[in-house]
Formats: structure tokens, sequence, C-alpha cells
């Protein structure tokens, strides 16, 4: 029997053995499952809602979770920071927005404030036009003696002579626009 010959009776006798393998689990049909489809028309969330079992997720008694005492008790020293507005009391900031303060020597991220506003609207159509053009601008909300205010800046930067090119950028392209170097923090 020549090389060749050798090599196809294998190969045949090995794609009938595959055959006699699985040909029988796709034709009678044990041998595929039959997996359900979703529809989200048929899907009715709050009975999904209702069959869950959270007695068996949630303890009852929170303390018994492993480390929920240091969860607890850092959430509430964040609570007594917090006035009764959202506001953190040591800068006036809401909570959650970006602290911008002015910047000296400690300071190890800057941002560029390109504005201060009375009127919501007027920073977020600011901030919008600086986003459309490519900058990275964020709103941040603080609370002033004489009322709420929103300030735009463009940031956060990591070298100080980032935030001073792209204060010159900034002024430069926008005409009228003042822009001032700040210390960013969370």
């Amino acid at each position: 029997m020549t090389e060749l010959t050798r090599y196809r009776v294998t190969g045949a006798i090995f794609l009938a053995s595959i055959a006699i393998i699985f040909l029988p689990m796709l034709f009678d049909g044990d041998g595929l499952k039959h997996t359900e489809v979703f529809n989200s028309d048929e899907f009715d969330l709050q009975q999904a809602v209702n069959a869950l079992d959270l007695s068996v997720v949630v303890s009852e008694d929170i303390s018994e979770v492993p480390g929920s005492k240091d969860a607890l008790d850092a959430r509430e020293a964040l609570r007594q920071t917090i006035d009764e507005k959202g506001y953190l009391e040591d800068n006036d900031t809401r909570i959650g927005d970006p602290v911008l303060s002015i910047e000296d020597t400690s300071t190890l991220v800057w941002a560029v404030q390109v504005g201060s506003f009375d009127q919501y609207d007027n920073a977020t159509a600011l901030r919008d036009r600086l986003l459309q053009d490519g900058y990275s601008a964020w709103l941040s909300n603080v609370r002033k003696a004489g009322g709420n205010r929103t300030r735009v800046a463009v940031g956060p930067l990591l070298l100080r002579n980032d935030a001073l090119t792209m204060e010159e950028e900034l002024v430069e392209r926008y005409d009228g626009l003042e822009a001032l170097i700040v210390g960013f923090s969370q």
C-alpha cells in the first residue's frame, strides 16, 4: 500500500468516526438543546423583579457583612462634611463636582477656568461650545454669598506649563474670554 493511499484511508476512517459520533446527535434531537430566544416585547420587568429572592442576597443585619462597619463610618463622616443642600462645607462646592481652588505650592493638578456664571444655561452653552471644539470642558457648581454659580473649566492638566499653554490658546481662540489657572481636585 502506498503512502498516499494510507493517508486517504486514515482520513476516511477519521471522517467516518466523526460522522458516527455527531450525526446521531444532530438527527435525534437529544444532542441539541433548545435555547429560548429573548423577546423584549414579551419581557415583563415587574414580574422579573417580583421573582427575585432578595433575602438570600441581602442580610437583615448589615453589620454582619464584612467591611460594612468601615463603609458605614466613612459614609457618616462624609455626611458630616455636606450641608443639607449637597455642598461641601469646607469649600462650598457641590458634592461630586470637581473642586477648583487658587493654586499654591502644593497644587499637583491644574485646570483653566474660563467662566463663572449666575445662569446655568450660559455655563452649559460655553461648556458645550468648548466640547464641540475638542476641549475637555466641564462644570463645577459652587455656592457663593450672592447665590450659586456655575464655573466652566478645561482640564485637568498634570503640568503647570500645559495649563499656561492651554490658557494662552483659549484666550487667543475665543475673543474676550478671560482665563484663570486654578488648582484642581476631586
